[in-house]
């Protein structure tokens, strides 16, 4: 067997990083990624696993394990050649369609071994025998969210048949290219990192940043349809990714009334066409710095913080290992530290992809969340028809009441750019 190995990419070490810090009960949480595919094509059960194993030949992340070397340097290797050699080794079973929730309740919260195993597992679920559904579990350090998308349009192709051109590239590739002729971008993204941190809030004094024990956890759905919000951001010339930055800024410098704020989005990495559509995991934190009085309009504001996101996300590939040592300079032995600031990931369904559909009223509803780990004020914005926002803040300077009072300005302001009325 083959076990040459190869650098990780920046985007696989990023990921082993948070395994390394998660508490071995919680592994599953962040790092597997449940996905379910209805079934289209009219097909047995072998032709599923015929399909899955192609996919797996096709993407070399699926068949990819992971060392450090004795000297530490991160290194990945193909641990399965073909489909063959994966189909024999994954973990796979078939079960009825009504056992769907619970298995994939269970699958999803099963360590995989992304050492020396296969870093996914299938299930297929059928109704009077024929096939209807796969439960598909993959490591994120296999694939990130827009690489699931790229898996599922893949498989439904292999199961329909149909030949597909070369897959547009491979994580190994793209590690050698990072560590040889693209190295330069990692020194350019580490300066920016350190530029954007030397240039940002520090707190009052240590203590004024330790977090709240108890966690806020809010989820709100604006009602607000997405197709509308693309079209108002359209009129704007900017993204709805930006509108939801600009917004995010504008609704926490009124709350809080404070026009400089760190703010640090998760990054898809998938702007150069060489990486968009590989599979494997491209995600990091891009941080940016906001400072503007509040005097300019929303369309002013939002076209400013569309070029400053654009740089952000331009040198958001950055050696992990790097990113620890400078947060760690900035954020605990600085004195005073920097304030952590407030961080945001966006995942939207692109212009033209999102059904049909009315507004409907607002509902914000305010729980514990599950997790007790993360960025201090973590603001997620989601929608596939219409646009959710849920947040998680354990920052000692915001209570309840002015995570509600951001969430208003932010509804407000998502109202005016798609052009609705408030309802309810």
């Amino acid at each position: 067997m083959d076990v040459t190995t190869y650098p990780m990419t920046i985007g696989q070490l990023s990921v082993h990083r948070d395994v390394e810090r998660m508490p071995d009960a919680r592994l599953w949480e962040a790092n597997l990624q449940p996905l379910v595919w209805d079934i289209k094509t009219p097909c047995t059960v072998e032709d599923v696993w015929t399909a899955l194993g192609a996919l797996a030949e096709r993407h070399e992340s699926l068949r990819t394990n992971y060392v450090f070397e004795a000297d530490g340097s991160p290194r990945q290797f193909l641990g399965a050649q073909d489909a063959e050699e994966v189909m024999a080794r994954v973990e796979r079973g078939v079960a009825d369609v009504s056992e769907l929730p619970a298995l994939l309740l269970s699958k999803h919260q099963s360590v995989l071994d992304i050492y020396h195993g296969i870093p996914w597992r299938a299930w297929v679920f059928t109704e009077d025998g024929t096939p209807t559904k796969v439960l598909y579990v993959v490591h994120h350090m296999a694939s990130d969210g827009a690489g699931a998308l790229i898996m599922q349009d893949d498989f439904h192709s292999l199961l329909a048949g149909q030949t597909l051109p070369p897959p547009a590239g491979q994580p190994i590739a793209m590690a050698l290219d990072q560590q040889g002729a693209g190295a330069f971008r990692l020194r350019a993204a580490e300066r920016y990192w350190k530029r954007t941190l030397e240039a940002a809030p520090r707190l009052a004094s240590r203590e004024a940043g330790t977090p709240n024990e108890e966690l806020i956890g809010v989820t709100m759905q604006t009602g607000i349809p997405l197709e509308a919000a693309h079209a108002g951001a359209e009129k704007l010339d900017v993204s709805m990714a930006t509108v939801v930055l600009a917004a995010y800024y504008h609704a926490v410098r009124t709350v809080l009334s404070r026009p400089a704020i760190l703010l640090t989005a998760i990054s898809a990495n998938r702007f150069d066409p060489s990486m968009a559509g590989v599979v494997t995991s491209l995600t990091q934190w891009a941080p940016m710095l906001f400072e503007f009085d509040g005097t300019q309009s929303f369309a002013g504001l939002a076209a400013k913080v569309h070029g400053k996101a654009l740089n952000a996300f331009k040198n958001s590939i950055c050696d992990p290992d790097y990113v620890v040592n400078i947060r760690e300079e900035y954020f605990e032995k600085a004195d005073p530290p920097v304030d952590k600031g407030f961080s945001t990931n966006v995942i939207l369904a692109p212009p033209g992809f999102a059904p049909a559909v009315e507004q409907v009223a607002r509902t914000v509803e305010f729980a514990t969340p599950q997790r007790a780990w993360g960025p201090g004020f973590y603001f997620i914005v989601s929608g596939i028809d219409r646009i959710n926002v849920a947040v998680r803040c354990s920052r000692p300077d915001v209570d309840q009441e002015k995570v509600a009072a951001i969430l208003d300005v932010f509804q407000e302001t998502l109202l005016s750019v798609a052009g609705l009325p408030a309802m309810g």
